[in-house]
């Protein structure tokens, strides 16, 4: 079974303490938390098609 890396729970927890009652996070959310456009967020992680929505959990993993 695979590690997680060393800041994924760090940038699970600064995701959770922005968005506490949020698990699916929209581009709009992901760029303003990130401080990039839209377009460098959609570039940067892999939103899931056709809603562009990213679950928190997957953030933090493509973050780390």
């Amino acid at each position: 079974m695979p590690r997680e890396k060393p800041s994924y729970r760090d940038n699970l927890e600064m995701i959770v303490s922005r968005f506490p009652d949020k698990t699916l996070l929209t581009v709009t959310d992901v760029a303003q938390f990130c401080g990039v456009s839209r377009a460098v967020a959609k570039k940067l992680f892999s939103f899931d098609a056709p809603k562009n929505y990213i679950s928190v959990a997957k953030l933090a993993r493509e973050m780390s």
